[in-house]
């Protein structure tokens, strides 16, 4: 792809895709600096996902443990899933919920938004906290194993201080909405 974007001082000269992937796309970026260097950075695409702190009656909080190929082993996270076409975050927070948790919820409103690994991808994931939840039942997707872990808000930064909840949508999820309560 032939092109030239001017960014700020950044002058993207070319973006070339590497290889599309089931969900992201790698790209080359060559760009000219404001001192006028041209350099090669990469770039993965993403389509954008959005998350979900789904919040019990008594405050406690539902995670879901799943297996992350990325790290070769399995995580503590908040419910969160991608942008399907067409979908808004809203519409896919609500889905997931229920798919991840086999909870659904009428108030659901919006917390912060997240850039994840803003230094090489472009991935935006915003965040929503649900309350009045109904329990239903979860339709887990064909690569989903996962196990639904319900702890107190204190129980949560406790395990983000000490390094047991990793995942950045969720401790900057968690951290957010425990600053909305105050």
């Amino acid at each position: 792809m032939e092109q030239e974007e001017v960014m700020g001082e950044y002058k993207r000269i070319r973006q070339e895709l590497m290889y599309q992937g089931k969900v992201v796309g790698f790209y080359k970026d060559i760009l000219e600096l404001p001192n006028g260097n041209v350099v090669e950075w990469d770039l993965v695409k993403h389509p954008g996902a959005a998350a979900i702190i789904p919040v019990l009656p008594d405050g406690r909080i539902i995670f879901v443990k799943q297996f992350r190929n990325a790290l070769g082993y399995r995580t503590l996270e908040i419910p969160a899933g991608g942008i399907e076409k067409g979908e808004t975050a809203l519409q896919c927070v609500t889905r997931e919920i229920e798919e991840e948790t086999g909870y659904r919820s009428d108030d659901i409103t919006p917390l912060i938004k997240v850039i994840t690994a803003i230094g090489f991808c472009d991935e935006t994931i915003p965040i929503f906290v649900a309350k009045n939840l109904t329990k239903t039942e979860q339709h887990l997707d064909e690569d989903e194993e996962i196990e639904l872990v319900i702890l107190s808000l204190e129980e949560a930064v406790s395990l983000i201080l000490n390094g047991t909840i990793i995942d950045s949508k969720t401790v900057s999820g968690i951290l957010a909405y425990k600053e909305t309560l105050k």
